[in-house]
C-alpha cells in the first residue's frame, strides 16, 4: 500500500503544483511555430518579389488570404470548440498548421503563386481557431486574477516567434538560396509546436483525472478553495457593476459592499456560470445590446492592429529602400518591437488597471501611433542608420498598450453575457482590417511606384505608404477622443477601474 504522502502526491492536481506553470509554457509555445510561420513571407519580402516576380499587391496578398477566412470563422468557432472539446481542437487546428505550412513549403520549393496563397489560407483557418483554443484552455487551467497574468503571456510570448523569424529567415535564405528550404525550416517548428500542443493535451487530460480524484478525497478543502474562488468571482463581479452606476452609486457601493455579500452570492454564482459558458462567438440577438462604447472601442482596435500587422508586412522591404539596410540587417531591426512589446506587455498589464483613467491610455495608444508614423515617415538616411530604429521602439509599446489596455477593456464595455459575442465580432472586425489593409498599401505603392520623370521609385511609393499609416493613425486619435468624452459623459465603465485597496 502507497504510504499516505506518496498517496497524496498521487491525488495532487497537476494545476496546484509547479506543473501548472509547465503548461503556461507548453500554451505559449503552442503558438510560438505559428507566429514563426505567419511572418515568414515578411522576412523575405524582397527574394518572394523578385523570384516569383510578384508586385506589392500579389505579395500582400499571401497576408490577406490567411486573415479572409477568419471574416467569418468567428461566427462558428466558439461552437465548434464547444462540440468537439478544448483539447481535440488543439489537436485538429494545430494539424491544419502543419498542413498549411507544408503546402507553402511546397509552394516555395516550385515558385507557384497560386500554392503559397492555398496553404496561406489553410494555415490562417487553423491558426485563429488554434489561438481560440489555447485561451479556452488556460481560461480552465487558471484561476482568479492569474488568468489575466496567463492570457498575457499567452498573447505576448509568441511574437517572439516572429522575431525569431525576422533574425534567422533572411540569413537562412542567405546561406541556401532556396525559399522552400527557409519555409521548410519554418515547417519544423511548427512541428515543434504542435509536439508542444500534445504535450499540453497529455498534462490537461491527466489533471482531469487527478482532479476527479482529489475532490473525492478532498471534499473539505475543496469546498473552502471554491469560496475563495467565489469571493474572487465576486470582487471582479462588483468592480464591473461599479463601473454600470453613477458616480454617488460608485462611492455608496464602496461602502456597503461588504454588508452585501451574502445578498450577491447567488447573483455572482449567476455572473460565474454565464462567464464560463462564455466563447468567442457570436449571437446575433445580442448585437442590439452592445452599446456605442464598444463599437467605438472596436473601431480604435481594428484600427490599431491595422497600424501594427500591415506595416510589419512590409517592414523588410521598407527597412531595405527607406533606410538602405540590407535583407539580414532589416531582418535584425524588426525584432525590435516583438521583443520589446513581449517584455514589456506584462508590467503594462500589471499597472494598467491601477490607473482609473484607462480610456485616457487609450488615446495616449493613438498618439504614440501618430508619433510613430511620422517618424517613419520623416526620417531619412542613405546608409543604414540606428536612429531608424527609434520607430520601431515606440511601434513595440503601441503593440504593448494594445495587449495590455485595449484588449482587456472590451469585457469592461459589455455585460458577462455577452463576452463571447462582443470577442467573435472583434476578431470579424479585426480580419476585415488584416484582410483590406495589405491590398489597399500595395494598391497606394504600385499607384506612386512610377515618379514624375517616369522611372521606377519605390522610395516614392514607400512616402505614399506612410502617408496613408500617418492619416489612419490621427483618424484612429480622433475615434480616441471621442471614446473619451462618450465614456466621460456617460457611463464612465472605462474610467472608474481601481483595484481596492485591502
Amino acid at each position: 500500500m502507497l504510504d499516505s504522502k506518496q498517496s497524496y502526491l498521487i491525488k495532487q492536481p497537476l494545476q496546484k503544483t509547479w506543473v501548472l506553470w509547465l503548461a503556461l509554457g507548453l500554451a505559449c509555445f503552442l503558438l510560438f511555430g505559428d507566429a514563426y510561420a505567419f511572418d515568414n513571407p515578411m522576412a523575405l519580402q524582397s527574394t518572394i518579389q523578385s523570384e516569383m516576380n510578384l508586385n506589392n499587391v500579389q505579395f500582400n496578398m499571401l497576408y490577406s488570404i490567411y486573415s479572409a477566412p477568419n471574416i467569418i470563422l468567428p461566427f462558428f468557432g466558439g461552437i465548434l470548440i464547444d462540440k468537439i472539446g478544448v483539447r481535440v481542437s488543439i489537436l485538429i487546428f494545430s494539424s491544419i498548421l502543419i498542413l498549411g505550412q507544408t503546402i507553402v513549403v511546397i509552394g516555395g520549393y516550385t515558385l507557384s503563386y497560386g500554392t503559397m496563397l492555398a496553404g496561406r489560407c489553410i494555415f490562417g483557418i487553423g491558426s485563429e481557431s488554434l489561438n481560440a483554443a489555447q485561451a479556452a484552455i488556460m481560461s480552465q487551467w487558471f484561476q482568479g486574477g492569474q488568468v489575466s497574468l496567463a492570457l498575457g503571456l499567452c498573447l505576448s510570448i509568441p511574437k517572439l516567434g516572429s522575431a525569431m523569424n525576422s533574425f534567422v529567415s533572411p540569413i537562412i535564405q542567405a546561406n541556401h538560396g532556396n525559399l522552400g528550404f527557409t519555409f521548410l525550416i519554418g515547417l519544423f517548428i511548427v512541428i515543434f509546436s504542435w509536439g508542444c500542443g500534445v504535450a499540453l493535451i497529455y498534462l490537461d487530460k491527466k489533471n482531469e483525472l487527478l482532479m476527479n480524484i482529489w475532490k473525492e478525497h478532498n471534499p473539505v478543502q475543496e469546498i473552502k478553495e471554491e469560496k475563495k474562488e467565489e469571493l474572487q468571482n465576486q470582487e471582479m463581479s462588483l468592480q464591473i457593476k461599479k463601473s454600470e452606476t453613477t458616480e454617488s452609486d460608485y462611492s455608496e457601493s464602496l461602502l456597503t459592499e461588504d454588508d452585501d455579500n451574502d445578498e450577491n452570492d447567488d447573483e455572482v454564482e449567476e455572473q460565474q456560470k454565464n462567464e464560463h459558458e462564455a466563447k468567442e462567438e457570436i449571437k446575433l440577438s445580442d448585437l442590439k445590446h452592445l452599446d456605442g462604447s464598444y463599437w467605438i472601442l472596436s473601431c480604435i482596435i481594428m484600427l490599431s492592429e491595422a497600424l501594427f500587422v500591415p506595416f510589419l508586412d512590409n517592414g523588410n522591404a521598407f527597412f531595405q529602400i527607406k533606410f538602405g539596410f540590407s535583407q539580414q540587417s532589416a531582418g535584425v531591426l524588426l525584432t525590435i518591437p516583438y521583443v520589446f512589446a513581449a517584455c514589456v506587455t506584462p508590467f503594462v498589464g500589471i499597472y494598467s488597471d491601477k490607473i482609473r483613467q484607462r480610456s485616457l491610455l487609450i488615446v495616449l495608444t493613438t498618439v504614440i501611433f501618430i508619433i510613430t508614423h511620422l517618424c517613419l515617415l520623416l526620417i531619412y538616411c542613405d546608409s543604414a542608420c540606428g536612429v531608424s530604429a527609434l520607430p520601431l521602439l515606440s511601434l513595440g509599446i503601441c503593440y504593448s498598450f494594445y495587449s495590455a489596455i485595449l484588449i482587456p477593456s472590451i469585457p469592461l464595455v459589455v455585460k458577462s453575457q455577452m463576452i463571447g459575442t462582443a470577442f467573435g465580432l472583434l476578431g470579424v472586425m479585426q480580419n476585415t482590417a488584416l484582410a483590406l489593409f495589405p491590398l489597399i498599401t500595395g494598391s497606394i505603392y504600385n499607384s506612386h511606384l512610377i515618379n514624375q520623370q517616369g522611372q521606377l521609385d519605390p522610395f516614392q511609393g514607400y512616402v505614399y505608404q506612410s502617408y496613408f499609416f500617418v492619416g489612419v493613425s490621427c483618424f484612429n486619435f480622433v475615434i480616441a477622443i471621442t471614446l473619451y468624452l462618450f465614456d466621460k459623459n456617460g457611463s464612465k465603465k472605462l474610467s472608474r477601474l481601481k483595484s481596492k485597496s485591502k
